[in-house]
Formats: structure tokens, C-alpha cells, sequence
């Protein structure tokens, strides 16, 4: 199975260009999967049926896994399958009909606009640091897309970037502010910056996530209005803003790259949670309807 592991991969590194850290996930879970079926069921590949996939999963639950990292393991083996089939290795998809694990929705983190104003006024040691949280925050821009962003992808008259790279690999433009354009004149001028990966390290290279995820944890470790640390928590706290502030939950959508209006929704769930604690909180019969009911 190692070898059909390592096909299945590098499809999804030339073919469908999943980032490194994709990749690994990917890698680490089929390993898994390939070991659990050479120590309990000794099978080779093409003698894999259903039961075993199903038998594999119930060996996740009883290590103690959650659902939704099951979820994510059986979603490797999956496509894992469905690959091999359209590749003529097998003749048959065993995983196809195996139900993937109900879960429920989680909401994104996010931060609260006094969070990220305090944070912004507070300034930053670098500007190159200020242009990657405006870019985060003022954009909504996933990692990947900051870490790829070009000069040449950046149009400072119309403030607009264009974002060539994403989930679905669909190019789409974003809009940006004054005071992120304020920011990438004061950090390209600094560097000296013409062509090439906006983000630079000592040595000029490009920038990696790793770096960029220790440069956002940093200034959001002081934030105690931040219950997440990572740059994600910055793009939820994008959308959340916009759809507060009364932004089309389509233009949203689109600002974000998603795919489909359902994955963006979750966003309308956190502005209620949002609203509805501000109620609770500041309505006076919201206090009378609750202390009726501790006395009660």
C-alpha cells in the first residue's frame, strides 16, 4: 500500500498543488490507516472491503479520537479510494458507502473590534509585522495566501489584490483600506521591494507560514480579548466584523473565496451568538425573565 500512498500523494502535490502542511496531514493519516490494516487485518489493498473501513473507525473511537478528527482521517482514506479507482488500480471503491461521523458546528473564534482596535493602537516592532496583520484583518487573506502574495498581485492605485491561489484554486480579487495601503507604501519603500514575494526574511527569502503563525502569536499572546493565538483567527474576525456592520452575505462570500454561501453562513451564527449575549446582557427584562426562573 506504500507505494499506491506515495502516487496518491504526489497527485495531490503536482496535480491539485495541496500546501506541505496538507500534504503531511494527508500523509500522516493514510500511514495510519495502511498500519491498522497490516496489524489486524493482514489484508492486501485490493482485498479491502467495507467492514474493515468501518472496523477502522471503531478502532479511532476507542483510542479516544474526536469525531471530527475521525472525520478528517476516513475523509483521507476516502479520497484515497476514490483516487485508486479512477486510476484503474482498483476495480472497486470499498469506501465509498462508509458514513462519515455526524458532527456538530463548530464556531469560529474570533475577536471583538475593541480586541483588534486596542490591538492596532498598541503598534507593531516591524513594518513588515503591520502589513501582516493588515492584510490578515483587512483582508481576510488565509496564510497560504499572504505567504504567496506577489508585488505584481498588488494594484496600490485601485487598492485591489489578487489572489491567484486558494481552496478550489480560483483567482479572486480583494479590496483593501487606506490604512493598508499606508502600510505596504511604508514597508515596500523601507525594503526596497520591486518584483517578486512581498514578505521577506533577513535573507530575502520568502517568507514561511511558520514564521508568519509565530509573528501573529506573538502580539496576540498580550490580546486578552484573543481566545485564539493564529492568523485564521484574524480572517474569522474579518468576516464576523463585516456581517455585523450589515455587509451582503454574498459579497462575503466572495471576499473570502469560499466555495459555497453554507461555509460563509457560519459567520451569521457568531454575529447571533454576539447579539444575543449583547441582549441578555444590557436588556432589562432579559434579567427579569432570567432571575424569575433562578427563583422558580
Amino acid at each position: 500500500m506504500l507505494k499506491e500512498i506515495s502516487r496518491f500523494l504526489s497527485y495531490l502535490e503536482k496535480v491539485k498543488r495541496y500546501s506541505s502542511n496538507t500534504l503531511k496531514a494527508y500523509k500522516k493519516d493514510l500511514e495510519g490507516f495502511k498500519d491498522y490494516i497490516a496489524l489486524y487485518t493482514h489484508k492486501k489493498l485490493e482485498e479491502i472491503e467495507r467492514k474493515e473501513i468501518r472496523n477502522y473507525i471503531g478502532f479511532l473511537y476507542r483510542l479516544g479520537y474526536e469525531k471530527r478528527t475521525i472525520a478528517r482521517k476516513l475523509s483521507a482514506v476516502k479520497s484515497f479510494f476514490k483516487f485508486l479507482c479512477r486510476e484503474r488500480i482498483l476495480e472497486r471503491n470499498p469506501a465509498r458507502l462508509v458514513k462519515t461521523p455526524k458532527l456538530s458546528r463548530r464556531l469560529p473564534s474570533f475577536i471583538s473590534e475593541k480586541g483588534m482596535m486596542k490591538l492596532f493602537s498598541k503598534g507593531f516592532e516591524t513594518k513588515r509585522d503591520r502589513v501582516i496583520f493588515e492584510l490578515l484583518y483587512g483582508c481576510g487573506l488565509r496564510i497560504g495566501e499572504l505567504r504567496d502574495l506577489k508585488i505584481e498581485d498588488i494594484n496600490m492605485k485601485g487598492r485591489l489584490i489578487k489572489i491567484k491561489k486558494g481552496k478550489g484554486k480560483k483567482q479572486r480579487i480583494v479590496p483593501f483600506g487606506s490604512k493598508a495601503e499606508e502600510a505596504l507604501r511604508d514597508y515596500i519603500s523601507e525594503k526596497e521591494i520591486k518584483t517578486g514575494y512581498l514578505l521577506r526574511g533577513e535573507r530575502k527569502e520568502r517568507l514561511n507560514e511558520r514564521t508568519i503563525r509565530k509573528i501573529v502569536n506573538f502580539y496576540l499572546e498580550g490580546l486578552k480579548e484573543a481566545s485564539a493565538k493564529n492568523p485564521h483567527a484574524l480572517r474569522h474576525s474579518f468576516a464576523t466584523h463585516l456581517l455585523e456592520r450589515g455587509a451582503d452575505l454574498r459579497a462575503v462570500q466572495e471576499l473570502l473565496g469560499h466555495a459555497s454561501i453554507s461555509t460563509t453562513e457560519v459567520y451569521t451564527h457568531v454575529g447571533l451568538a454576539h447579539l444575543k449575549k449583547a441582549y441578555k446582557k444590557a436588556h432589562p427584562r432579559a434579567e427579569v425573565i432570567k432571575r424569575k426562573r433562578n427563583e422558580g
